[in-house]
């Protein structure tokens, strides 16, 4: 007996219908350049001066005379072109070998004029890739969401995704892409079969739904949507069954998030642009462990995730961004921690990246009101990764930088 067509069958349809207008004529699969990049946001405001860490400067040690033990294990980066005076975290071994080898970049002081202390603006601002953010709207978009519709005007049905977490960030919200929160690639496919709590006939619906029909109004329309998703659907989850890890990774939240990002980008999903985040470097007490352990889940993390895309010969074209909202102030503060600062480090990992140290290292004698200063703007970071991935920055950013130099094209 066919499945009768009401309005609870269209309603239950529809509901396991979440991307399918995005599926629609295969828009799913890779087209053109590509090139991923990855957002890795270090959430809380990771300390830039003990991660990157001043070797021969006696105001170090002066201004932290617990932080400065730090300074004991610390990797050299005087090898690296730039490098001379600085050293990684012990921690952040792995790195350190890519940096050496010319894999990955250091860049210094990274930051934006007038500094906001203020986890909130600061993260806000970045998100936006605006300094003179005054508050956020519901029309103001981040700057990766804006990078999103520019390739959703090219033709990529999902440019963007953010990983493992709950909530869209800031940075992904975009005026007319879809850009999905995923914790899971099955979160992907179209879930066809019934499912617990999903309520009886699940596949009957959906099968109503796409059943090809003469209605050229809008149940016509679903029902041609509804018909690729499904087709789209055992693509999907033949490229997936495609994916085997190549690399041991972590079993942490960063790991698992990892893993998921490199079994998108080697199963061929198509979207480009991904955001997810490590959060707990709001380190106002206690600094030096916690810290630490940290920055050992993020080298392991990133090293396994490195590993696999190099071995799926898909690394050259994926690129890593890690970044935090803010430094710390460079003086430690009396519960063995420091507070909201201003300019930091940031790392590039992966394909195109021109490796070795960047910038300009901070300067302890020239501090803005306690903190690092800025010299390199963040907008000019982006610039890199945005010239990269072939969008146009000035597009996007809103106006144009000077390119940082840490990318080749």
């Amino acid at each position: 007996m066919p499945h009768r067509w009401n309005r609870r069958a269209f309603l239950q349809s529809a509901a396991v219908l979440p991307f399918a207008a995005a599926l629609r004529g295969g828009a799913w699969l890779p087209r053109g350049n590509p090139r991923t990049l990855l957002v890795l946001e270090l959430e809380g405001g990771n300390d830039g001066l003990n991660t990157v860490i001043p070797l021969d400067d006696a105001r170090y040690a002066q201004l932290r005379p617990t932080l400065q033990s730090a300074r004991r294990g610390a990797l050299p980066l005087g090898a690296a072109p730039g490098g001379g005076g600085f050293g990684l975290h012990m921690a952040l071994a792995k790195v350190h070998a890519r940096v050496l080898a010319g894999s990955a970049a250091v860049l210094h002081a990274v930051g934006y004029p007038s500094p906001d202390r203020s986890h909130f603006r600061s993260r806000d601002i970045w998100h936006t890739a605006d300094p003179r953010l005054a508050a956020v709207r519901a029309d103001t978009t981040g700057w990766l969401g804006r990078a999103a519709d520019r390739l959703a005007t090219a033709g990529a049905g999902l440019p963007a995704a953010e990983i493992g977490g709950t909530e869209l960030p800031l940075l992904l919200r975009s005026a007319n892409a879809m850009v999905p929160s995923l914790r899971r690639a099955e979160d992907f496919a179209l879930q066809v079969d019934d499912a617990a709590g999903a309520g009886p006939g699940r596949r009957a619906a959906i099968e109503a739904l796409a059943a090809p029909r003469a209605d050229q109004g809008l149940v016509g329309e679903v029902a041609h949507v509804a018909s690729a998703a499904i087709e789209q659907a055992g693509r999907l989850r033949a490229a997936l069954q495609r994916y085997q890890p190549r690399a041991d990774y972590p079993d942490s939240p960063l790991g698992r998030d990892l893993q998921l990002v490199a079994r998108m980008a080697i199963a061929g999903f198509g979207t480009r642009l991904l955001h997810t985040g490590l959060g707990g470097f709001d380190t106002h007490a206690r600094q030096l462990p916690t810290q630490q352990a940290l920055l050992q889940e993020l080298d392991l993390a990133l090293d396994a995730l490195l590993q696999d895309l190099g071995r799926h010969d898909a690394l050259a074209d994926t690129l890593v961004l890690v970044h935090s909202e803010f430094g710390r102030r460079v003086l430690e503060n009396d519960s063995q921690g420091t507070d909201h600062g201003a300019a930091a480090p940031v790392l590039l990992l992966g394909g195109g990246v021109r490796g070795g140290v960047h910038g300009k290292g901070p300067d302890l004698g020239d501090l803005l009101d306690g903190d690092v200063r800025p010299t390199t703007d963040f907008r000019s970071v982006y610039r890199d990764l945005l010239d990269w991935l072939s969008i146009d920055a000035a597009s996007v950013l809103d106006g144009e930088f000077a390119p940082a130099g840490a990318c080749a094209r």
